[in-house]
């Protein structure tokens, strides 16, 4: 972990009356693959960050704007491990001190800029950007065992979505949308009674049992099995922190009860502000995993996902322009239970930093 920090006090760029989304928290910066000696600009929670990784191979965050005319360091080059910026040549350091003003001697102290701590948990790059007097007691970035396990193939990525990012972890915590918006594509359609709900701590989950069910193609085809065969699944998934969930299928043998297969997926959102966000999505599965099937699951899943996005977009539309604001009607039901946990966690992360 890189965690040089100015020694400036620290203030969040939003006020949290206007915003959902807690600072003093770990949130996925951008895939492992996607940080490179290529600088890559992006903003995260309200903060343009510039991402890239040192010679050595260390992935490094910090601000991407130039103090001295604002211009984002990502449009610069790379100097060994010192970012150059390219409107008039300052260059920083990788921990955001700057180093070098061609139009002076010494640079002015005051001249850098935020450095970011970051952990690389592939294929996730985390980075925190809250207030570093408190990181020693934010919890670490949830891990998910099964994407380090040799025996799962994966697939990820990433999407630019403009809706509040709570939207997304509200809709991966309520399958029953999956025989309406999913209706074409992923062809589940026994998601109709409320599963069952437990929440320990900051982690609320979803149980559900499904007993000789009709297989879909998008299990059937993976497990080798015949298309409409009833099977048994287990169908779970948890909100593991503000940023991060899980989901879980194991497919069970009616016959004998044994785990014939097992898919998993996870769902990190960050936001960029408070009505857009980056969606970083991760499959795999222990079966069903040549290069050709993943690929076909990939593609499957990005038409799936394009579908989610296109409602929970809607729903911000809607949300946006609606006077009445947080005073317009919304009912909850049994299967919002998750969501409704979900909302309840995230308001007391927001209320640690208030």
């Amino acid at each position: 972990m890189s965690a040089s920090e100015n020694t400036t006090a620290w203030r969040a760029p939003t006020a949290p009356e206007s915003r959902n989304y807690p600072y003093n928290c770990w949130w996925v910066a951008g895939f492992s693959d996607e940080v490179s000696r290529e600088m890559l600009g992006r903003w995260l929670l309200d903060t343009p960050v510039l991402l890239y990784r040192k010679e050595d191979g260390t992935a490094v965050a910090m601000e991407n704007r130039c103090p001295h005319r604002g211009a984002p360091l990502s449009l610069g080059c790379l100097k060994g491990d010192a970012v150059q910026c390219g409107y008039h040549g300052f260059s920083f350091a990788a921990d955001g001190t700057c180093i070098d003003v061609p139009s002076m001697k010494k640079p002015p102290t005051s001249a850098s800029v935020r450095s970011f701590p970051v952990i690389e948990q592939k294929p996730f790059v985390w980075i925190y950007l809250g207030d570093p007097a408190v990181l020693n007691n934010v919890p670490p970035p949830p891990v998910l065992d099964w994407s380090q396990d040799d025996d799962f193939a994966l697939v990820h990525g990433r999407m630019d979505i403009a809706a509040n990012y709570m939207l997304l972890k509200e809709n991966v915590l309520d399958l029953t949308h999956f025989g309406y918006v999913h209706a074409k594509t992923f062809k589940i359609t026994d998601w109709v009674d409320p599963p069952s709900f437990s929440t320990d701590g900051d982690t609320t989950t979803f149980h559900q049992s499904f007993r000789h069910s009709p297989l879909p193609p998008l299990f059937a085809d993976a497990l080798g099995l015949p298309l409409g065969m009833p099977y048994n699944r287990e169908n779970y998934g948890s909100f593991l922190s503000p940023a991060l969930q899980e989901g879980a299928v194991d497919f069970c043998d009616p016959a004998t009860g044994d785990i014939t297969g097992r898919f998993r997926v996870s769902h990190a959102t960050t936001p960029i502000d408070p009505v857009s966000m980056h969606y970083f999505w991760l499959l795999g599965r222990d079966h069903g995993n040549s290069p050709e099937q993943m690929a076909e699951l990939e593609k499957m899943t990005e038409i799936g996902f394009a579908e989610d996005e296109e409602m929970i977009e809607a729903i911000q539309a809607v949300t946006s322009r609606d006077p009445r604001g947080s005073n317009a009607p919304e009912i909850s039901v049994k299967t919002d239970t998750a969501g409704v946990q979900a909302r309840r966690i995230v308001q007391r992360w927001m209320a640690k930093e208030t």
